[in-house]
C-alpha cells in the first residue's frame, strides 16, 4: 500500500458501527466510541510485545497518563512518530505510558520494527498490542495515526492526531486535565455503483468546478447565460443551443460573436448549421444537433471560465478545431471625420438605450455603441462593425435612425462627425476547422 500524508484506514471492523442509518450525511466516527470525560471499560489487552506481561487490563495503567497510539506500518507518519514517541516516554518516566495498537498481524508488524531499529540504531521501548479489536471498536477512527489520552483515573481526556502528541502538550495536560485540540474523524459512505449526486442525495456541493453536457431536452427554453452569485462563483449555461451557439457563448471574453465573424472550413458542417428557423429550427435540434450545457467554477478560476469551456468543446467535439485567427476581412470602420470634438459628454449621469429606431447613450463609451450594433442589429451583416475612431472619451450621442441600416446610421452620425465606411482590415476571427484534415498537414 502506497504511504500518504495522512494516513486513511478503512477500519472495516468499525464500518458497522457508524454506517448505518447515516447515509449520505458525514458522521464523525470518534463520536460514536467512548467520548471525552467517560470511563474507559476495564478491558484486557493480549499480544502485548515489549512489555513486562502479554497482557494487562486498563486498569493496570492507573495513575499514569496512557496514550494509545493506533498505526499501521503503511502509514508514513505513524512510523515518523515512534523514534518522538520513543523519546517522549523516557523523559516523561511512569508519569506517562504510551501503547502502540495496531490491527496488523505479529508476522507483518515485529520484523517491520526489527528493521526499523536496524536502520535507526536505536532499540525502541513502546510496548506494542497486534491484532487487536477490541480496542477499535471502543475508539473507531478513519485517519491515521490516532491517538486518545486516557487519564490517571481511567477516563478518555482527549482524542488528538499526531500533531498534539509533544513535550509541552503534555506538560500542559498534568497542568489543566486537557489538550486544546481535538480530532474529529467525519466519513461519507459512498456507493461506487451510483452518480457523484445520487450519492450526495441532493446536499449542497461547493464545487470548484463541475461540467456537464446533455443532448437537446425536450421542453426547456433555448437560452444562453453567464451569471456570477454573490459569493464570485461563475457560471455558464447554454439551454437547447446548437453548436455554433455553444462556440459563440465560449468566445465571449474574446469579441462580440456574430456570425460575420465565423470563417468555415469543414467538410460536414450539418452541427454547425443554423439555416433553420422557428419549429424547423426546434425539429433540427433535436434530431442530434441541439445541446445543454452548464460549467460552474469557484471565484478563484471565475477570470479563466470562457477558456474552460473553449477546452471543453475542443475535448467533447473533437471532430471540430475551433480556434481564434487573424484576418484580413471586409468590415465597416467608425471613423471621425474631422478633428472637432461633437460627442464629448457633458457628465450628466449615465443612460444607454437601444431600440430599433435609434438610442440615447449619456456618459458612456463608444465601444457600446459598437457591441450593440455587432451584437443585435448589424448581426445579420457580412460585414462586422469596429472602432477606427481612436477616440477614449466618454460620449453623448443621439440617434433616431433604423439602426439595421448602415445607410440610415450614416445619416444620423453624420452630425457628430463620424462614419462607418467600409474597408479592409484585420480582424480576430472564429475558424471552424476539420482536426482531421489539421492532422493530415
Amino acid at each position: 500500500m502506497k504511504k500518504i500524508t495522512t494516513c486513511l484506514v478503512m477500519a472495516l471492523l468499525c464500518l458497522k458501527f457508524y454506517v448505518n442509518g447515516q447515509e449520505n450525511k458525514p458522521v464523525d466516527v470518534t463520536s460514536k466510541g467512548i467520548q471525552i470525560g467517560q470511563t474507559v471499560p476495564d478491558i484486557t489487552i493480549n499480544n502485548i510485545h515489549n512489555y513486562k506481561t502479554k497482557t494487562a487490563k486498563i486498569s493496570d495503567f492507573k495513575g499514569k497518563l496512557l496514550i494509545l497510539d493506533f498505526w499501521a506500518t503503511w502509514c508514513s507518519p505513524c512510523v515518523a512518530m515512534i523514534p518522538r514517541m520513543d523519546s517522549l516516554q523516557k523523559k516523561f518516566g511512569d508519569k506517562v505510558q504510551f501503547l502502540s495498537v495496531t490491527y496488523q498481524s505479529e508476522k507483518e508488524v515485529l520484523p517491520f520494527l526489527e528493521k526499523l531499529e536496524k536502520r535507526d540504531g536505536m532499540k525502541y521501548t513502546i510496548p506494542l498490542v497486534n491484532a487487536e479489536n477490541e480496542l477499535h471498536k471502543l475508539f473507531p477512527h478513519v485517519y491515521l495515526p490516532h491517538y486518545v489520552w486516557i487519564d490517571v483515573k481511567g477516563n478518555v481526556s482527549a482524542i488528538t492526531s499526531h500533531r498534539e502528541i509533544n513535550e509541552i502538550e503534555i506538560h500542559n495536560f498534568f497542568l489543566k486535565g486537557n489538550v486544546a485540540e481535538h480530532k474529529r474523524d467525519e466519513y461519507l459512505p459512498y456507493d461506487l455503483k451510483q452518480s457523484f449526486a445520487s450519492n450526495l442525495n441532493g446536499s449542497q456541493l461547493e464545487t470548484s468546478y463541475s461540467s456537464t453536457l446533455t443532448k437537446y431536452i425536450k421542453g426547456l427554453t433555448p437560452l444562453s447565460d453567464v451569471s456570477t452569485d454573490e459569493a464570485g462563483t461563475k457560471k455558464i449555461i447554454v439551454l437547447n443551443g446548437s453548436l455554433m451557439g455553444l462556440y459563440r457563448t465560449s468566445l465571449r471574453d474574446k469579441f462580440i460573436m456574430a456570425k460575420n465573424r465565423v470563417i468555415m472550413e469543414t467538410v460536414d458542417s450539418n452541427l454547425l448549421n443554423t439555416r433553420f428557423k422557428g419549429a424547423e429550427y426546434l425539429n433540427w435540434l433535436n434530431k442530434g444537433n441541439g445541446f445543454c450545457y452548464e460549467l460552474k467554477v469557484e471565484p478563484a478560476l471565475a477570470k479563466d471560465i470562457y477558456g474552460f469551456m473553449r477546452d471543453d468543446l475542443n475535448r467533447l467535439f473533437p471532430k471540430y478545431k475551433a480556434v481564434i485567427e487573424t484576418r484580413n476581412k471586409e468590415v465597416y470602420v467608425l471613423r471621425r471625420t474631422s478633428k472637432v470634438d461633437k460627442i464629448k459628454t457633458k457628465g450628466e449621469p449615465y443612460l444607454a438605450t437601444f431600440n430599433l429606431n435609434g438610442c440615447k447613450m449619456v456618459n458612456t463609451y463608444l465601444i457600446q455603441f459598437i457591441s450593440e450594433l455587432n451584437k443585435i442589429y448589424q448581426q445579420r451583416s457580412p460585414y462586422p462593425i469596429i472602432d477606427g475612431t481612436g477616440y477614449m472619451e466618454k460620449v453623448d450621442i443621439e440617434l433616431e435612425a433604423n439602426l439595421s441600416d448602415i445607410s440610415s446610421i450614416n445619416k444620423a452620425i453624420k452630425r457628430y462627425d463620424l462614419l462607418l465606411e467600409k474597408s479592409i482590415a484585420p480582424i480576430e476571427v472564429l475558424v471552424i476547422k476539420d482536426t482531421s484534415v489539421l492532422t493530415a498537414k
